[in-house]
């Protein structure tokens, strides 16, 4: 199911204390709908309706609010509090002086449509995403760094006429390689069911392959690594040697500088060969040896006119100055404000001559060198205009030296699938007496667990009378017998339901 982002932009008269996330209501007309991005510059809003069949009104009053929420909502907790709403807190007002659609949706319903650019991020293992509010891993992988070489971020470029540049594809931050991809149309079916997806990734130099193949993929190194600041959050699994500013660790590996290229960045996880080098213990944790079974695939569709860069560019030959010989100029025109890869420092074109030759307004960097690319900024880039979908890599359908073959699934039928198919029944229980579920301890005493209350002392038959043995000590498997044990907090049923066995 397509995920937006947001849906208007709304400019107001202040934005303070407007904080992306919260919600945001429409005094007069009542929309409603959660802040996707505060312009305080601009004094823009980017809003996600609840509901698009409401809108907002102009010259209305809008007023923003924080959710306050009582429970732990600790999931390992042997007794669950779920968190509850408790109260709204408003935290800021303005009033909507002007509302605008999104920039995707203006894209898309213009009558010059530019080229749609299709980014894919592939995370495995699959229990690590989303990330965390902090960019590291969630879910299953809290506390651990992301898995070497993941995400695997790769594009595909609809539309455009231009095809003998090389492309850049960067969006939000993210750089993306262009690929030649294929995936199937997404289609429901007349009950309502998503169908399965097709995504066939073209198999260039054998990339997709040594990722299937590999069976040390994700893992980690159980009696070598340590704790490291990752994006400001502290995580585990970090080789200590790709630490910036270690100098030594109780296990007595240094940092090494060489390792931040192996790995290809700084506060990196073990790998497998890493692992072995420093005489480590290494865990596995793929799911497959075969395949990325488990993996996830998010989807963002966009316009090109809205990535970091124009995806086209040129390399450098000759700097001087402020005068930069590309190989081709063809991207390029008088007014675009570029920048050299990986630098920070941008200048607008004043000039172009001999089809070779930018003219800039100001120097880039000094270290801008032979065959380096210079990017064209675009200044309409806009990192909340896409719609998302997010998927499970089912199985590996096919694979050869030229295409890898994926079967997907939604990821909301995923979770459909491994939610346990129990039946809805409210008068009987469907767990093992004194199975891992149950976990009675009686009769005779005993603590129930997740409680401080005691195990009957005396056999309970299935008639929920006393027994004369232990040997009658049978479970009736309804919420009666749970009670008469004071177990009733791991009963299998579900006492609010209106549904009951049938009768024979």
């Amino acid at each position: 199911m397509s995920a937006r982002a947001y849906d208007v932009i709304l400019t107001v008269d202040d934005v303070t204390g407007f904080v992306t996330q919260n919600t945001v209501i429409g005094v007069t007309s009542k929309t409603t709908g959660v802040i996707a991005n505060v312009d305080t510059a601009s004094n823009l809003l980017k809003v996600k309706q609840d509901n698009l069949l409401q809108e907002f009104n102009s010259s209305e009053s809008i007023q923003s609010n924080a959710i306050v929420t009582t429970g732990s909502g600790n999931l390992e907790a042997s007794t669950f509090t779920p968190k509850r709403f408790s109260s709204n807190t408003t935290t800021a007002t303005a009033t909507i002086s002007a509302i605008a659609p999104s920039n995707f949706k203006a894209a898309k319903n213009a009558f010059t449509q530019n080229p749609i650019v299709r980014l894919y991020s592939l995370y495995y293992p699959g229990e690590w995403y989303p990330p965390n509010e902090n960019g590291n891993p969630g879910g299953a992988g809290a506390g651990k760094a992301w898995p070497n070489y993941f995400p695997i971020r790769f594009a595909e470029v609809n539309g455009d006429l231009t095809s003998d540049i090389l492309y850049n594809v960067s969006y939000g931050g993210d750089s993306y390689i262009p690929f030649p991809v294929n995936m199937s149309a997404l289609a429901q079916g007349a009950e309502g069911k998503i169908d399965e997806l097709t995504l066939e990734i073209f198999n260039v130099d054998n990339v997709i392959t040594r990722l299937v193949e590999d069976p040390f993929l994700a893992g980690n190194n159980s009696s070598n690594s340590v704790q490291a600041i990752v994006n400001g959050e502290l995580v585990h699994g970090i080789d200590p040697r790709s630490v910036p500013g270690t100098t030594s660790n109780p296990d007595g590996l240094n940092f090494d500088a060489d390792i931040e290229g192996y790995y290809g960045r700084t506060n990196a996880s073990f790998d497998y060969t890493q692992t072995l080098a420093v005489g480590g213990t290494w865990v596995e944790q793929k799911l497959d040896t075969r395949d990325l079974l488990g993996g996830v695939v998010e989807v963002k569709t966009t316009f090109a006119n809205f990535l970091d860069f124009w995806p086209e560019y040129s390399t450098v030959r000759s700097v001087r100055s402020n005068v930069i010989e590309v190989v081709n100029t063809l991207p390029y025109r008088v007014g675009d404000t570029v920048q050299a890869k990986g630098g920070s420092l941008t200048a607008t074109i004043q000039s172009i001559q001999d089809q070779a030759y930018l003219f800039l307004s100001d120097e880039l960097e000094a270290n801008t060198a032979f065959g380096q690319p210079i990017y064209i900024v675009n200044n309409e880039a806009d990192t909340e205009s896409y719609i998302e979908d997010t998927f499970k890599i089912d199985q590996l359908e096919g694979l050869n030296e030229s295409v890898a073959k994926f079967n997907l699934i939604s990821w909301l039928q995923y979770f459909k699938l491994v939610t346990p198919k129990r039946k809805f029944y409210k008068n009987t229980c469907q767990w093992k007496y004194k199975g891992s579920e149950c976990q009675y301890p009686g009769p005779a005493g005993g603590t129930i667990p997740g409680t401080n209350r005691s195990a009957n002392s005396n056999p309970i038959a299935a008639n929920n009378q006393i027994a004369s043995s232990a040997d009658g000590d049978v479970c009736g498997k309804s919420i009666i017998s749970c009670t008469l044990r004071n177990n009733q907090i791991h009963f299998g049923g579900f006492p609010g339901t209106g549904r009951t066995v049938p009768q024979q």
